[in-house]
């Protein structure tokens, strides 16, 4: 096998499955370094588990833990709020412009700091940390921080993402004096990266008049068969089509080494 193909092994389910498999084996058998693996308590475990799910969900209704859910404040429902406003073009034109806002949105999300706060001021709340960075990347999408056409604001494209300025997230993220954002310059590089990335593979990015992550919308709708996608094709996609825009990563038979195990 030679090094493209090895690389492209990794990049699916089956790398995830197979390597923690290889890791729980080495835990059984006493041989991690950090950690080990006690299946006598497991059921002790489940159990805790069990109950926190009851006492917080007593319907057992559990919601998926989503970007989604971080555009929700109180009973409000911000992006449906927005896009039901939105005359969108086609259900395909809703769905690029919710692609691009996920990917952006997911990308800002890192430690924020213990003291940094965001100000919402159209539910007049406020919030920190991967609520706070949901809601100032979801305002700043909707004033179309990352357009690069003013009549289109609700789009990212790669020629704004490569040209968006560290000061722009600063101040779209309120970070100021006595409220600074961690990282700022470091997320800025991050969509750079990213905008770099989607410019360079027109065929799964390009929609229309310019290359965008919502392009990849597209691309996955093309891998369906009958109506169904099945998820190991997502994630396969995911890591083949993004995981060049993580900085310092390897490299294995030109791909950058951002394995299904890494991403898991």
């Amino acid at each position: 096998m030679g090094d493209a193909d090895a690389a492209r092994s990794l990049l699916s389910a089956a790398a995830v499955r197979e390597r923690a498999h290889e890791m729980l084996a080495a835990g059984l058998r006493g041989e991690l370094e950090h950690f080990t693996v006690d299946m006598e308590s497991l059921s002790v475990a489940a159990q805790v588990v069990s109950e926190l799910i009851r006492v917080n969900y007593p319907d057992l209704n559990v919601p998926f833990h989503a970007r989604w859910r971080h555009f929700v404040l109180g009973a409000r429902d911000l992006w449906a709020e927005r896009a039901g406003q939105t005359a969108w073009a086609s259900p395909a034109a809703k769905a690029r412009a919710e692609f691009d806002l996920a990917i952006t949105s997911v990308l800002l999300d890192a430690g924020a700091g213990a003291s940094w706060h965001y100000l919402d001021a159209a539910t007049e709340q406020v919030v920190s940390r991967s609520e706070g960075l949901a809601v100032a990347s979801l305002r700043m999408f909707e004033a179309g921080a990352f357009s690069s056409d003013p009549s289109d604001p609700l789009r990212v494209d790669a020629e704004r993402l490569t040209h968006l300025r560290h000061e722009e997230i600063a101040d779209g993220f309120q970070s100021l004096v006595g409220n600074r954002l961690v990282g700022v310059e470091g997320r800025a590089e991050l969509l750079a990266s990213l905008g770099n990335a989607v410019a360079a593979n027109p065929k799964v990015f390009a929609r229309e008049d310019s290359a965008r992550p919502g392009g990849l919308y597209d691309h996955l709708a093309s891998l369906a068969e009958d109506g169904r996608l099945p998820a190991p094709r997502i994630l396969t996609a995911l890591l083949e089509h993004l995981g060049a825009i993580w900085p310092s990563r390897l490299a294995l038979g030109r791909r950058a080494a951002t394995t299904a195990s890494t991403a898991a």
